[in-house]
Order: structure tokens, then sequence, then C-alpha cells
């Protein structure tokens, strides 16, 4: 049986490693990406007893830019209300409904991101675009032409900036092996993705760059974590499909 906490008996911390479980354990798909500081802020404002709004609208807004469904989203929201029935239900499922929304429309106001230089996850999808078009052009497939070599870092229990430094170090090497014009792009707080032509050296360059990414975040002790995964991505025989793709490798 769930367990129920009642607000007034336990501190955020505790209320927010009770959500954590139940989220992780119920409903949350990628337990890598559950971890933020908007997370901690809805628990800091419950357990305080003050109005959660802000805190929760923030936190729509965090999921929504991490790529993650609204449906998602408020199932999350689901079983923290869970922990403490009664408590601002509808006031925390508005606030995130709100919140990613206002994320979810907002027009993108960067091509590339200022801390790691790779491009946003928008314009990686005008130059897929442009190689579909192209491909189908050239009666080429695209699966045959093109692929994503992917990066995956394990972010989980690290504050904002901590999160930044690792992702700035994969940003580096990612120029360093990807070198001849490929598009390097950020789709996610954990997730880098290079557009590339299928090369018979491809499979080797992935491997030089999971190497390389472990080797400097382990040599920088603000920015040691697990060794990434990395991996070739088939791009799939339709543009959309391959929208599709890159909201779910954005997770």
């Amino acid at each position: 049986m769930a367990k129920v906490t009642q607000v007034g008996r336990v501190t955020a911390r505790s209320l927010r490693a009770d959500w954590s479980e139940r989220s992780l354990t119920e409903s949350w798909a990628f337990p890598s990406d559950w971890d933020s500081p908007a997370v901690d802020a809805v628990c800091e404002a419950i357990a305080a007893e003050d109005d959660v709004f802000p805190a929760a609208e923030r936190l729509g807004r965090v999921r929504a830019g991490a790529g993650v469904a609204l449906g998602e989203a408020l199932a999350d929201i689901d079983q923290l209300i869970g922990l403490v029935p009664g408590q601002q239900a509808d006031v925390l499922r508005r606030a995130v409904s709100l919140g990613w929304a206002d994320r979810a429309i907002a027009p993108a106001s960067e091509i590339s991101d200022p801390l790691t230089g790779l491009v946003s996850k928008e314009y990686l999808q005008v130059r897929l675009a442009e190689v579909y078009q192209g491909c189908q052009a050239a009666g080429t497939d695209v699966a045959h032409e093109y692929a994503l070599a992917v990066v995956r870092l394990d972010l989980t229990g690290r504050n904002d900036w901590q999160r930044a430094l690792p992702m700035i170090l994969a940003g580096e090497c990612m120029r360093v092996i990807f070198d001849a014009g490929e598009t390097l792009a950020r789709l996610g707080d954990p997730m880098a993705v290079v557009l590339t032509a299928r090369t018979p050296m491809l499979s080797r360059r992935v491997q030089m760059l999971g190497r390389l990414i472990a080797g400097r975040t382990r040599a920088d002790p603000d920015s040691q974590i697990n060794p990434p995964r990395v991996w070739i991505e088939p791009l799939p025989a339709q543009y959309s499909a391959a929208q599709a793709l890159l909201a779910e490798l954005g997770r």
C-alpha cells in the first residue's frame, strides 16, 4: 500500500525522498531526468505551508523544457498529491499545467546553447528537414546516408551548475571528434546528438567520443560522473518519425 504522509510532520527533504520513490517506481520513465531544483522548491513550499503555485508553475516549465509530456508531468504531480492528500491538489495540477503550456508554446530564443556551444533542438530539426529533402531529391535513403551519434550523461543528484559542467565538457569533446561541419545539438539536460554522415569511420569516432568524455569528466573534480552512454541511432525513413525520435531522445 502506498505510504501517505501528513503535511507538517515531514521535512522538505523527506517529502522529496518519498515523492521520488513513488514517481520512479510508478510513473516516471527515465530516472536520471526526474531530479531538478524545481522539485526541491515545490517540496519546500509544501513543507513550509507557503504558496506552492510559483514553485509548481516553475516545475511545469522545467518539465516542458526537458521534453516531458504534460500527461507524464501531471502523473508525477499526482504521486506527490498522494503523499499530501487534500493539500492544494487543484493548485498543483493547474500551476504545473500552466507552466508546462507557457514553456511549450514559447518561441526558441537561441540558435545555440551559450554554455556548451551546441545548437538547439529547434535548429537541429531544421537541419534534419534539409537532410530529408536533399535525400528525397537525390533519390537516396536517409538511413543509409546519415545517422545520429547520441551522448547521454548521468547527471542524477547534481544541482544546476553541477549539471552544466559535464555538458560543457561533453560539448568540447564533441567538437574535437566531429569537426567536419556536422550538426552538434543539445536535446536536453543529459542529452546531446551529432547529425553526421554514415561513414566507415563512424563507429570508431563514436567510441573515441565516449572515451574522451569519460576521461575529461573523470579528470575534473567538479565534473566527475559515471561514464556516458554513447551510441549510433539510425534515422527513420520519414521526417515525421525523425521528429518523434528527437522528442524521445530528448528525455
